[in-house]
């Protein structure tokens, strides 16, 4: 499934946090976007998930605007981790999972939701933890937990804010394993990450995000290493 910004802009109260932006992402493929802190990466992420809308310009999924679909259809077409993922109630891993198949009520998917709970927890490493309260455990496992989340919404666009950051090395080697299981079933997948270096070895595509504009885009391949080190204020990449 295509997702597609046209000219796309946010800037509420008139502060411009993200320029007009056109792109397309496709099926199957990853895309990282990266930048500084502030730079705009998580707006970007906000829109390409409908979480904000943008002040002007539209964004497309399928070649539907999201202005036309439910907040179920939605969700049925795209799955959105974001940075905040407390959870303050004592609910079960099983329980948090299972959150991720409630878009499909009431339709012919919802007949699958335990096999598909059940697979993907097992997936995400975390089945030992399956009966656990997320409220005990660590910020890795608990993040670990959310990506089993999403993944179980079964959307074909996949939309990541930092899902890495509270992963250790073990967990951030499977959580690229899990993204690119995901585009090889054709999932569009879109990850903001701080870990440039992982994602020079993971992403078909990188987005260079700089104040408020998409300052670079190319395969990681292409990616001119001295500029980009400029861009993220490092004196190397």
């Amino acid at each position: 499934m295509t997702l597609e910004l046209r000219q796309a802009e946010y800037a509420p109260r008139g502060r411009t946090r993200l320029h007009a932006t056109s792109l397309t992402i496709s099926p199957g493929s990853i895309t990282a976007i990266v930048g500084r802190n502030g730079a705009g990466k998580s707006t970007l992420l906000a829109l390409m998930a409908a979480e904000v809308r943008p002040t002007s310009g539209s964004v497309f999924i399928e070649g539907e605007s999201v202005d036309s679909l439910s907040a179920q259809a939605l969700a049925q077409r795209r799955a959105l981790l974001t940075q905040d993922q407390a959870v303050s109630f004592s609910f079960t891993v099983r329980d948090v999972v299972s959150w991720g198949r409630h878009c499909w009520a009431g339709t012919s998917h919802a007949q699958h939701d335990d096999q598909i709970i059940d697979t993907t927890i097992n997936d995400q490493g975390v089945a030992h933890l399956s009966t656990r309260l997320v409220t005990e455990l660590s910020g890795g496992e608990r993040q670990r937990v959310h990506v089993a989340r999403v993944r179980a919404q079964r959307a074909p666009v996949l939309l990541l804010d930092e899902a890495d950051a509270a992963l250790d090395l073990e967990g951030r080697h499977h959580l690229v394993s899990t993204v690119r299981e995901e585009a090889l079933s054709g999932t569009a997948v879109v990850m903001v990450s701080h870990d440039v270096h992982r994602m020079f070895t993971c992403a078909d595509r990188m987005l260079v995000v700089d104040a408020g504009r998409v300052v670079m885009d190319s395969s990681p391949a292409s990616i001119a290493r001295e500029q980009l080190a400029r861009v993220l204020g490092v004196p190397e990449v």
